[in-house]
């Protein structure tokens, strides 16, 4: 305590950054848990750059067909596979002490899941209406394994969250508000801006709209956006990237290309990539001025989410413009 005491109170902090408060000083965030040199630049290359690489790769020389994109994600899987040994093996008590572990859990598990209950489904030969049901689950699903198993190995992360909430609630309120409206007028612009390349909306808005005529894909789409997606992709884009890069500001980059890319990869519309950009910038920036405390984003992101449903819900169209 004393040490995080000295830190604090010994250098003087950027104007963008919110002084710390006691939850903060009592469980600062590191933002060089790991050597950017040796292990920092070995995560950005093979988790991030290596796996976007091959995507844009695949998508534009090959047919957006399920064969070239099964073969993306395999070879893409061994890649960050790889890269992860490396990773791990240098600091592994510090990765999974600090919970930045996260980033590969998200990598790793979602796929495991949605592996198994695919091949599951498919015995059964589902319709397209239930195919959509099926999909919806298997994220909500997924989501909910990832951050179970993160809780169990790394239960740091969540004591820190509860405490924020407990302790430091009327901050919490007062800038998640105002996090919201900015993530959302970033979102909003770059939607625009997107809008001016591309008139049609990306394959993954899509397979949000698809569906919403069942009550309940709302319910399963409602709950897994606002409630369970913003927590596990902000672990694992804020937390887990600004603790693997060792370099605040390499790591906030990298934060922005993967949290835009992993929402067009899995389809190949790269295209749409720009869409993106405004909530990853936005996010990335309130990591950083908040410190490090993940809970803050989680809170943006889960009211972005919120409005983005409820115009989903509400008003598709909007979306589509």
């Amino acid at each position: 305590m004393n040490d995080n005491e000295n830190v604090y109170n010994n250098f003087k902090r950027p104007w963008y950054e919110l002084k710390p408060t006691l939850v903060d000083r009592a469980a600062p965030f590191d933002f060089k848990l790991v050597n950017v040199r040796n292990t920092g630049y070995i995560f950005i290359g093979t988790a991030i750059f290596a796996p976007f690489f091959i995507s844009i790769l695949i998508s534009y020389l090959f047919a957006h067909d399920q064969y070239s994109l099964v073969g993306m994600n395999f070879v893409s899987l061994i890649i960050v596979a790889i890269g992860s040994y490396f990773v791990i093996s240098r600091a592994q008590n510090e990765i999974m002490r600090s919970g930045a572990i996260v980033f590969y859990y998200f990598y790793f598990i979602p796929n495991m899941v949605g592996l198994i209950i695919g091949i599951i489904a498919n015995l059964f030969q589902p319709s397209a209406a239930a195919l959509t049901t099926i999909n919806l689950l298997t994220s909500l699903i997924a989501a909910l394994v990832t951050i179970f198993i993160t809780y169990k190995t790394s239960p740091f992360i969540f004591k820190k969250i509860k405490l924020t909430f407990k302790q430091d609630y009327k901050r919490l309120l007062l800038v998640s508000v105002i996090a919201i409206v900015v993530v959302f007028l970033f979102n909003l612009t770059f939607g625009y801006l997107q809008s001016l390349i591309t008139p049609t909306a990306s394959n993954n808005q899509n397979s949000l709209i698809k569906g919403i005529d069942k009550w309940w894909n709302i319910v399963i789409l409602s709950i897994y956006t606002v409630f369970v997606a913003p927590i596990i992709e902000e672990l694992a884009c804020r937390h887990g990237i600004f603790s693997l890069t060792g370099n605040k500001w390499i790591a906030f980059a990298a934060s922005i290309i993967f949290f835009a890319g992993m929402h067009v990869t899995a389809t190949g519309n790269w295209e749409h990539l720009l869409g993106y950009l405004g909530a990853a910038l936005a996010l990335g920036m309130l990591f950083i001025v908040v410190n490090g405390n993940v809970t803050y984003n989680i809170i943006a992101h889960s009211g972005l989410n919120c409005i983005s449903t409820i115009l989903i819900i509400a008003a598709p169209s909007f979306l589509n413009r």
